[in-house]
């Protein structure tokens, strides 16, 4: 039984754990690839999140070089992908799911930037590897010790860490946690910003409000640290 206090991390992995226990998608990558192999298709349609984050994108745009190698983690069917390969050297995109990697490269246009490298595991299984930046939006749901996946994003980019998180239903739904009979919820955002508190990770918050279809609104968090002083 959880106690009434809780630090951000333990926080993160009870809402992880509970949240498992109804939904197999969380726990079960085999149910998880059903889902998006039925999801995938239509996804840019039905979530087109990056279509709209003009001033969300040029910023990320503004912390990248030229040079660059950038891991993306959970490019999907790459929408943040394309608007970002044309500012950096290399991209690799870390992505489980084949169906979304299939379409991925189906969307792909062959005159616009180089295509990117996929690497074809969840972020925790990710081999150790040394990049400049890494970027991902709306990924983290499944990180079930996010401190530790936060860790090796800190590890591996030799630079920057760039994070994006939806903020509020029904594009992302609060972190719940069920304990003496209350529930506790965190929007997410805000939870992978008490976990960098609790790690002592020095990072920048900025919010946006984006019209994410018509007349639907929401908000969208961008998290970014420097990973060398």
């Amino acid at each position: 039984m959880l106690e009434n206090t809780i630090d951000a991390s333990s926080f993160w992995q009870a809402a992880f754990e509970q949240t498992a226990a109804q939904d197999s998608r969380w726990c079960d990558s085999a149910a998880e690839e059903a889902f998006w192999q039925a999801y995938a298709p239509a996804y840019d349609e039905r979530s087109p999140l990056a279509q709209h984050a003009d001033v969300l994108v040029a910023d990320v745009r503004a912390l990248l070089c030229p040079d660059d190698r950038l891991l993306e983690i959970g490019p999907g069917t790459g929408a943040f992908t394309k608007r970002l390969a044309g500012y950096v050297d290399e991209l690799v995109g870390v992505e489980p799911s084949p169906s979304m990697r299939a379409a991925l490269w189906q969307g792909w246009d062959s005159d616009a930037a180089k295509r990117p490298s996929l690497w074809p595991y969840r972020w925790e299984e990710t081999p150790a590897c040394s990049v400049d930046v890494i970027f991902g939006c709306n990924a983290f749901y499944r990180m079930q010790d996010i401190a530790a996946a936060l860790t090796k994003m800190h590890r591996c980019a030799t630079r920057h860490v760039v994070l994006a998180q939806s903020i509020g239903e029904p594009y992302a739904a609060p972190l719940r946690v069920q304990y003496d009979g209350h529930e506790r919820h965190r929007e997410r955002a805000y939870a992978l910003c008490d976990v960098l508190d609790e790690m002592g990770i020095a990072y920048r918050l900025r919010r946006y409000r984006l019209e994410r279809g018509p007349g639907a609104w929401g908000d969208i968090a961008l998290i970014d640290w420097q990973t060398r002083a």
